[in-house]
């Protein structure tokens, strides 16, 4: 395998735990929106990380990297859950298989390869006819199950609502304090307009950390607006990712090609609710 193979393997496992550094981080994602090798290699790198996150095969400081940034994405979270039950039937209903001779076959191997690691994507096509259609109905059954089960969690209660709240870089004018956003109940999306002082990029990118400095969300490719004669630029934020405490919105330009400048920071604080 080439050096370069290593080191994009390499970064998009860090990318993934949220540990790649932030200029590296844009790079990677323009290049899997161009590169259809580089995005099978992330689908690769998800199926890993699962895969060794059920079976505890990681260090703690990526399993916790996993469980509060890889894990942070709904979609994930259902992968999680549909690999750890299609684990859990494969593993009831498949017979060992009896014990042979050849020392090869016994350590895994044949012709002196290594054994190729099967993560949960591969059960989905297993070699047995009989297995498979078994298998088939089990996921109807899963899959008509999450379904429903999605649809009763994902009825809201109450209506939702998106709160709009307006930030400026550096501390607030008015005293030198630094904004504070109670969070009206029942928000479902926190909407920051973030005070832009010169408006010249054609697209912005914003994204909040919090104040260990890990990331919260990054917002990319955002266009300034016209609000109340002022200029902003917009963007959406899930309630429910703001805990209480202190936080910083980095907006940066993105030029034409491809680089990124940094502009102004805007602190803000969330109160308990």
């Amino acid at each position: 395998m080439l050096k370069s193979q290593i080191e994009a393997q390499k970064e998009i496992r860090q990318y993934l735990l949220g540990t790649l550094s932030p200029e590296r981080a844009a790079e990677l994602e323009e290049s899997l929106l161009l590169d259809s090798e580089i995005y099978e290699e992330l689908l690769i790198a998800e199926d890993e990380l699962i895969d060794q996150f059920i079976e505890g095969e990681m260090s703690p400081a990526e399993r916790a990297a996993v469980e509060t940034h890889f894990l942070r994405s709904p979609e994930r979270k259902k992968q999680l859950s549909f690999a750890r039950t299609l684990k859990s039937y494969v593993s009831a209903n498949t017979s060992p298989k009896p014990e042979v001779s050849d020392s090869r076959a016994r350590n895994g191997t044949a012709w002196g390869q290594p054994p190729k690691k099967r993560f949960f994507r591969d059960l989905l096509f297993p070699p047995n006819p009989a297995f498979a259609l078994s298998l088939a109905a089990a996921l109807v059954l899963i899959s008509v199950g999450g379904v429903w089960l999605a649809n009763r969690m994902n009825q809201p209660s109450q209506p939702q609502a998106v709160w709009a709240v307006e930030l400026t870089p550096g501390l607030q004018r008015d005293g030198g304090e630094i904004t504070s956003l109670a969070i009206p109940a029942n928000t479902d999306t926190v909407r920051p307009e973030l005070d832009l002082a010169d408006d010249q990029f054609q697209s912005y990118q914003a994204e909040v950390v919090d104040i260990s400095g890990r990331s919260v969300i990054t917002g990319k490719y955002l266009k300034a607006q016209t609000s109340k004669n002022r200029r902003i630029v917009p963007f959406e934020i899930k309630a429910a990712l703001l805990l209480p405490g202190e936080y910083r919105a980095k907006l940066s330009g993105l030029s034409a090609d491809g680089r990124v400048e940094n502009l102004d920071t805007y602190p803000f604080k969330v109160l308990r609710k």
